[in-house]
């Protein structure tokens, strides 16, 4: 593929989730799509089937690597770290970990926002939130067939809870760093939520 092309088929995308941001997915239709991004509707039909086929591309190559990111860097043996490393060295995996996946969002940020937006997409969010759990599952050797119900719900206070986190950052703009939603995400998870309130209420709460 020529770079002309390459630059015309990231155009195409470009424009098609600037105006899912503005006006919704449901409203852009090829003719008004290649009208904004200023080629014809020949061009379009080149590099594309039809506007669901622009975001699929992106949803799956998003999808992909995150999955890949989280195979990589995600979830391990609690037990065996503080083992190994000692306990006082878990919170530093943490953040090292999490601290990729935020960087891999950030660099997708504009993208991330339009699909966590008004006019997003809820399942794709969904997917990676699965995407996401069961990695962690995977690597902590984790039989959610053979865990109780009183541990499932811990394990949903955990999961979730981080998610949450990168949800609302991504919606409000991304205006914190990675290190520093990395630092915050890290800490929720090696201390103890108590600590963490006392030090809200005592208006000592930071991520250092």
């Amino acid at each position: 593929m020529s770079n002309k092309t390459d630059r015309t088929k990231l155009h195409i995308i470009q424009t098609f989730f600037t105006m899912m941001d503005e006006v919704g997915f449901e409203k852009i239709t090829v003719a008004n799509l290649a009208k904004q991004a200023k080629i014809n509707r020949g061009t379009f039909y080149h590099h594309f089937p039809d506007k669901y086929a622009v975001l699929e591309e992106v949803e799956e190559e998003i999808y992909a690597n995150f999955e890949q990111v989280l195979n990589d860097h995600i979830g391990w043996a609690v037990t065996e770290k503080i083992d190994v490393y000692g306990r006082q060295h878990v919170a530093r995996f943490f953040k090292e970990a999490c601290l990729v996946v935020m960087n891999f969002l950030y660099e997708r940020k504009d993208t991330a926002q339009t699909l966590l937006g008004e006019h997003g997409r809820p399942q794709f969010i969904e997917k990676l939130e699965r995407a996401y759990v069961s990695a962690v599952q995977r690597k902590i050797r984790l039989n959610a067939n053979e865990s109780t119900e009183l541990e499932k719900l811990q394990q949903e206070f955990i999961y979730y809870g981080a998610i949450a986190i990168v949800k609302r950052w991504i919606r409000n703009g991304v205006k914190e760093s990675p290190e520093e939603v990395a630092e915050v995400i890290s800490k929720c998870m090696t201390t103890p939520p108590i600590e963490i309130f006392e030090s809200i209420e005592r208006g000592e709460a930071d991520t250092k």
